[in-house]
């Protein structure tokens, strides 16, 4: 004989479940109000160069925060990212920051410090995958194990690099991987480590040949501004290169800084031109709600005529 089924039981059990789901909901619905903030974490770090009034409308790296760096290769985001964190460093005594490079090895980055001198003092965690079949290798566990330590900045370069290793060592897919790593930067941004510090994370990400974003929709959504460096004559290497950021929760969107890889020792930013784009943005921007105020009342001036009516003779 069959089993009757208990259709009571069951319409119960939905509703238990459908109850539990709502009090889940509401144990996460908060007021602004409630929360309360350490005033240091709205202190952001300063740099001490022009770059401080790109990355945020009040100066400053902010803290707890993921910026993004893509572009075109040989554009120079590594060098960006690793002066960067050096003026950080030296403005800012007592400031932890680590580089992950996942990229280039221990003999590629000497090159660099080469031409650039300060970037030795860094602290730097190489991760390389393993091509020994015999040899098993988790770096995620390793980086997991070095953030807990507590960093107060962290660049990885570059998210799909790491992202690859570690699928490819945890036989995951690449949205399984892309998934805890998303969730490790979440809760280091939260201060769940060692310090209790809330980490700023500047990821490099790789960009296709045509130089669009390599990632899911949630990995951009994810970020809190998206830093993109461009050549402005894409077909030449050679040509100005400028930072700009296309996603920007904490400053502008479209103001250009140019910069020069070519100085040794220190990035440089043109911040006189800087000074200019962002002055003629403002002038476009205070050109265009003009215009748009002009077309209102027109529109409200055309809008109350009173209707023409036309008699047949």
């Amino acid at each position: 004989m069959g089993r009757i089924p208990n259709y009571k039981s069951e319409l119960t059990d939905r509703k238990f479940r459908q109850i539990n789901c709502i009090l889940l909901m509401a144990q996460e619905v908060i007021r602004m109000r409630d929360l309360h903030f350490d005033p240091d974490l709205f202190r952001n770090y300063m740099s001490g160069t022009v770059l401080d009034e790109l990355l945020c409308s009040y100066k400053g790296l902010p803290k707890g925060v993921n910026y993004m760096i893509i572009g075109d290769p040989g554009v120079g985001k590594t060098t960006i990212i690793l002066d960067l964190l050096s003026n950080i460093r030296r403005y800012n005594p007592g400031v932890r920051v680590l580089f992950i490079s996942a990229e280039m090895n221990e003999i590629d980055l000497a090159i660099y410090v080469q031409r650039f001198p300060k970037f030795q003092d860094l602290d730097i965690l190489f991760i390389e995958a393993s091509f020994d079949e015999d040899t098993e290798t988790h770096n995620l566990e390793t980086v997991k194990s070095v953030l807990e330590q507590g960093w107060d900045i962290v660049a990885i370069d570059s998210f799909y690099e790491l992202q690859g290793i570690v699928k490819e060592e945890e036989n995951l897919t690449l949205k399984k991987a892309e998934s805890m790593l998303l969730s490790m930067i979440k809760q280091q941004n939260k201060a769940a480590n060692g310090r209790s510090v809330n980490t700023t994370f500047l990821t490099i990400q790789q960009v296709t040949k045509a130089g669009h974003f390599i990632g899911s929709n949630r990995l951009k959504h994810s970020i809190t501004a998206m830093l993109e460096l461009r050549l402005e004559n894409p077909k030449n290497i050679y040509s100005d290169r400028y930072a700009v950021f296309s996603k920007h929760r904490r400053g502008d969107v479209g103001v250009r800084l140019y910069y020069d890889l070519s100085v040794t020792g220190d990035v440089f930013y043109n911040e006189e031109k800087f000074v200019q784009d962002r002055q003629l943005r403002k002038l476009q921007s205070t050109a265009a709600n003009s215009l748009r105020h002009f077309a209102d009342k027109f529109e409200k001036i055309f809008n109350n005529q009173p209707e023409i009516v036309i008699e047949n003779e």
